[in-house]
């Protein structure tokens, strides 16, 4: 007699899981994980995925006066003002979790659009926040918004506790044509 053990959103309870904290940069106040590593682990949890641009956000950026007492170079000089540039944009990210399909939204903004030299640049910049944004929105890297009120990969991890039958035999068998999708522990 074979027992299968089947667990209940297993994707969703691997992309909830942090970031290991090797991985875990620190920017202007803020923690946050590199674009390429995001992607990698979208990839690796939920295999191909769709990522498609709706709307491209444009603006205008005020001129900033040069400023001598400022530390950067750019301050000192001051920056020009730019009309109608990419400022942002608005993406869709279309995967398959746990058997569903599964689409959010978000937008992704240019950090500093005066360190692009064209829309081409600030477009890329912004897909990678948005990309990002739309992660966090299925849990992946949730913790590094949630910070110390983060709960849902404790909580996931309960239901799926609970939600297993017993079982002499501990290994799980994996989803047909995944690979092993194991990341080091966040507290490894």
């Amino acid at each position: 007699m074979m027992l299968v053990t089947t667990v209940i959103d297993a994707d969703l309870a691997e992309l909830a899981r942090p970031f290991p904290t090797d991985f875990v940069e620190r920017k202007d106040g803020s923690d946050y994980v590199a674009h390429h590593v995001v992607n990698q682990r979208l990839l690796s949890i939920v295999g191909p995925f769709d990522f498609e641009l709706v709307q491209v956000i444009r603006g205008d950026i005020a001129a900033m006066p040069p400023d001598p007492s400022a530390r950067s170079r750019r301050g000192k000089a001051g920056t020009p003002a730019l009309q109608n540039i990419v400022v942002g944009g608005i993406w869709r990210l279309t995967c398959a979790i746990d058997g569903r399909q599964v689409r959010v939204e978000e937008v992704g903004d240019v950090g500093d659009v005066h360190n692009w030299a064209h829309d081409g640049a600030r477009l890329k910049d912004a897909a990678s926040d948005a990309l990002k944004r739309c992660s966090m929105r299925l849990g992946l890297g949730l913790h590094l918004w949630a910070q110390e009120h983060y709960f849902l990969d404790q909580q996931l991890r309960a239901q799926h506790r609970s939600e297993e039958p017993a079982t002499t035999d501990s290994a799980r068998p994996q989803a047909p044509g995944r690979a092993d999708r194991s990341m080091p522990a966040a507290d490894e």
